[in-house]
């Protein structure tokens, strides 16, 4: 090859690269494992297989050392999604995924097919779908597009949700500048099944044929996986077409065909064709059954005859699975899927040898080792102190004015758009469906009752939760309090914490000092998970949530801040038990149950108060958090607290509020008479500090003598303080001699920011 030959073909392989988000590294070491340079179809099936999406090259030697196992975990992270026994032959199966790039691209369908997708990961395990979360980060609510990106995006989740069936009863909006390019949609979905009624994508025999179902193959989310592990730029509206389009009526006839045949036993193997479609779905399939594939391309059921091999490859069209079933089975198992108007082709067949070979137009197209194609790179990437947390110091209060009207701060922290109601949000998903919703969303944590209609009274707790504020200050903490703070949410409902799924978005993993905010956050999420006995049994790594813009004549990466969000699932054996955050009468006495330390660094008080929230915010007692959270659900098992809310953005005061006027039915207040001076704290660390290890409780102003003594006692057994700052009251929010406001007036503004 001459010298102008050279040059040429490595200009073609550098603008390749770019396109296909493989490093000139990665790319070698392809031509390398092939022999050969990849043509387009070889390198469309690396890209996707080798992106972060999928590979998870950046996070796996992390992510492996978090705990995945427990008592009552039948399947941790691999498959589909995570499996947990619920007793009685059921199992309960969980995940939650990001769809955080298409969602900036195209909030609408990116939010939409992101809760497509995270429930066809449940049914693809044989569950039927019973409840949504999802967790939303958005800009400055102040910003010009926060309220496109709100609307749109709250509009498809409510679209694929309520279309399906499946109630969305709970979740988290938050609104912070970081997020102004890069917003993040988490979708979490929760199924149930029997025990022995669980689908794997391991199962392949030889002789199985492969079997695609669903919908048509389209040219929509081609180098969706590719795109979903690169940053944002100034063109990010060009790649609309990475984005796929969902059909959510389509998804319900695919999951009753999909449970119709699987309860029929007519599948030995299924995959959701999610990220990468097609590719990941059959090497994913092949790899985890220790065989190998044939893959007829003429078969794929298409929606336009202009579509290459690698695009029938790469497409992410929604709504399609590939499955695996005896030769014998497969008429029975067509007729389920048309009597459900879906496609049911046979495209293919196991084989022995681990390589999957592609016939297109009658011939063998190409032949790709599983193993070559799977087993992608793994990186220990290099890890930095990020320069900013140098200048987080700890918090002396001492160092700012007291402010002169406690009544106008606590007002405008009530009606911050991160505190205030998101009512006007939660009202748009139909949380209701299948009447199992005993706790809706708003409130601490979801409750949902099993035995639909029946005597039965067990149940389970969902809530998703994370603090990207913290993260950035502290990742180590912020990673822990995700944990901590899902767990608080259920225990003040009565549950018990039983495992846990995550999410963890993040900047790019090639930027050092991202990648140490990652390891610390990670090491907060694994000291917690183990102290409070929560394995992480599935979950969903989002990288590179940057984008770099013009800022005068200078290209800046804009950042978000690291954000990594728990979704915890917990246990309750009678749901007629469990306890709601809001006060429920008159002359109820209202306790501080735990211990307040008093740090407001980092709070919304400190950013609002003095624009400052750039300290160090407190380390979390883990020791003392499983005995409080104990403590707490003895309290409410035994039937001796009326409320209980815990500590958390916004302080005591927001907790004191919040209780007082979120009841369905009433509206009531408090006068609280706190001495600070027993504590050490100043009034507005005691009014506004955030991270406390404490509850609000209230208990019936009718409470006997031998029932009081018994709440003493139990606190007392395990070690927790138990102190009474007041009573329940109508209409009016009092505290010591600093806050003294109108219930309605407060009730008015909470509920009227979004």
């Amino acid at each position: 090859m001459d010298k102008d030959n050279v040059s040429a073909k490595k200009n073609d392989i550098k603008k390749t690269e770019k396109l296909f988000g493989l490093s000139a590294e990665e790319y070698g070491k392809i031509s390398e494992l092939l022999g050969h340079e990849p043509d387009a179809f070889e390198l469309g099936i690396f890209s996707a297989m080798w992106s972060e999406h999928c590979s998870y090259k950046s996070s796996k030697v992390y992510l492996k050392t978090l705990p995945t196992e427990g008592g009552k975990v039948l399947i941790g992270p691999g498959e589909n999604a995570g499996v947990v026994d619920f007793g009685d032959g059921d199992v309960l199966v969980f995940k939650m995924e990001s769809h955080n790039h298409p969602s900036f691209i195209e909030p609408f369908q990116g939010s939409a097919t992101g809760v497509g997708g995270i429930m066809r990961d449940i049914f693809t395990m044989g569950a039927r779908p019973v409840a949504n979360l999802n967790s939303l980060r958005f800009g400055s609510f102040s910003h010009p597009r926060t309220p496109y990106y709100l609307s749109e995006v709250v509009k498809g989740i409510g679209f694929y949700g309520n279309c399906m069936g499946v109630p969305t009863v709970g979740g988290e909006v938050v609104f912070d500048e970081c997020y102004n390019d890069n917003i993040l949609v988490n979708a979490f979905t929760i199924g149930i099944a029997k025990k022995d009624g669980i689908f794997l994508s391991s199962k392949c025999e030889v002789g199985n044929i492969v079997v695609y179902v669903g919908s048509s193959t389209g040219m929509d989310g081609i180098h969706g996986a590719t795109m979903a592990s690169e940053e944002f730029d100034l063109k990010k509206n060009k790649k609309r077409s990475t984005v796929q389009v969902g059909d959510p009526f389509t998804e319900k006839l695919l999951l009753e065909a999909c449970l119709e045949a699987m309860e029929k036993k007519l599948i030995v193997s299924i995959q959701d064709m999610g990220a990468a479609g097609l590719t990941s779905s059959s090497f994913e399939m092949a790899d985890s059954s220790g065989k190998g594939m044939i893959i007829n391309l003429d078969a794929i059921p298409l929606r336009t005859s202009e579509i290459t091999p690698v695009e029938m490859m790469l497409s992410e069209s929604q709504e399609r699975m590939l499955l695996a079933c005896g030769r014998d089975k497969f008429n029975e198992l067509k007729a389920v899927f048309d009597k459900w108007g879906l496609n049911c082709v046979e495209v293919g067949e196991v084989i022995k040898e681990k390589e999957i070979r592609f016939f297109y137009k009658s011939k063998l197209y190409k032949t790709l080792s599983v193993n070559t194609v799977v087993n992608g790179p793994e990186y220990k990437r290099p890890v930095k102190k990020p320069e900013y947390l140098n200048s987080v110091k700890p918090l002396n209060i001492d160092n700012y004015k007291i402010p002169e009207n406690f009544n106008d701060t606590a007002f405008k922290i009530i009606t911050h758009p991160n505190i205030a109601s998101k009512k006007s949000v939660f009202t748009q998903y139909d949380y209701t469906i299948g009447t199992a919703t005993i706790v809706p969303p708003g409130f601490s944590a979801a409750v949902l009752r099993v035995n639909v209609g029946g005597a039965g009274k067990k149940g389970f707790l969902l809530n998703a939760s994370g603090n990207s504020k913290y993260t950035y200050l502290d990742p180590f903490t912020g990673g822990a309090l995700a944990v901590t703070e899902c767990s608080r949410n259920i225990s003040a409902c009565g549950g018990y914490p039983a495992a846990i799924t995550d999410c963890l978005n993040f900047a790019s993993p090639e930027d050092p000092e991202v990648m140490w905010q990652f390891v610390n956050a990670l090491e907060g999420i694994k000291s917690a998970a183990l102290k409070l006995n929560t394995p992480v049994i599935s979950g969903n790594v989002s990288f590179y949530n940057e984008t770099a813009k013009k800022d005068g004549d200078k290209m800046t990466v804009h950042k978000i801040y690291p954000t990594p969000v728990i979704g915890m699932l917990g246990f309750i054996d009678d749901v007629e038990k469990a306890v709601t955050p809001y006060f429920k009468n008159e002359g109820d006495e209202i306790y501080i149950l735990g211990r307040l330390s008093g740090n407001l660094g980092g709070s919304l008080y400190m950013d609002l108060e003095y624009v400052n929230f750039m300290q160090k915010p407190s380390k979390i007692d883990l020791d003392y958090e499983v005995r409080l959270q104990n403590c707490l659900r003895s309290l409410i098992n035994k039937g001796l607290l009326k409320s209980a809310s815990d500590i958390s953005e916004g302080g005591i005061f927001v907790s004191l509020a919040e209780s007082a006027i979120t009841s369905p039915n009433q509206t009531l207040g408090f006068a609280v008479n706190y001495d600070t001076s027993k504590s050490g704290v100043r009034i507005d660390s005691f009014l506004f500090s955030e991270f406390e290890q404490a509850f609000i409780i209230s208990v019936d102003k009718k409470l006997s003598g031998p029932q009081k003594t018994a709440v003493s006692e139990i606190c007392a057994d395990y070690g927790i303080k138990l102190e009474k700052i007041g009573n329940v009251k109508k209409g009016i929010m009092k505290i010591n001699d600093k806050i003294d406001l109108k219930s309605d007036k407060i009730k008015e503004g909470y509920f009227s920011v979004i």
